[in-house]
């Protein structure tokens, strides 16, 4: 999620969500709308109940909107985070099931860094299961080959 033009004027002010987030959040939407009502519930009896009842709906302190901006932005970060950190998960999950971890891990660090590596790893679990014939080790190798940019010119041999 990138966020920018905070400052002097918060209805000027915006942030983008990613579509990955998007797609989460219409996901809890259509599928797990029970489970958000019990977290919602749970809140409320957790103290959130309390919280409410100490609202003064007349002052004008409830309305801050550089307060209401950061409150949904510092959420809907905390959301891509723990939802980029999922993928990650399930992604190393699958690169050992599919005996890739021993690969993954001769990539030197300092050559290849760890988005290239991500990103690459996620490409080639996706074509193992479409084609699961295929080398897996050759598979993620390609791959990162395509996504690879080095950032120093000397030849290594």
């Amino acid at each position: 999620m990138a966020h920018d033009n905070f400052g002097k004027d918060a209805s000027q002010a915006q942030f983008i969500l990613s579509y990955e987030l998007l797609l989460l959040l219409r996901w809890l939407l259509e599928h797990d709308e029970e489970k958000l009502r019990k977290m919602v519930a749970k809140a409320y009896g957790s103290g959130l109940g309390r919280e409410l009842d100490k609202i003064d709906y007349t002052s004008r302190e409830l309305y801050q909107p550089n307060d209401m901006q950061d409150n949904v932005v510092e959420f809907f970060s905390m959301l891509e985070n723990i939802l980029m950190e999922v993928i990650h998960d399930q992604v190393r999950a699958k690169a050992q099931r599919q005996n890739l971890k021993p690969s993954v891990d001769k990539i030197d660090g300092h050559e290849c860094d760890i988005e290239t590596v991500q990103c690459s790893l996620e490409k080639a679990t996706v074509k193992i299961e479409h084609n699961p014939h295929a080398n897996p080790k050759e598979l993620l190798f390609e791959e990162l080959l395509r996504h690879w940019k080095p950032t120093n010119r000397t030849v290594v041999n």
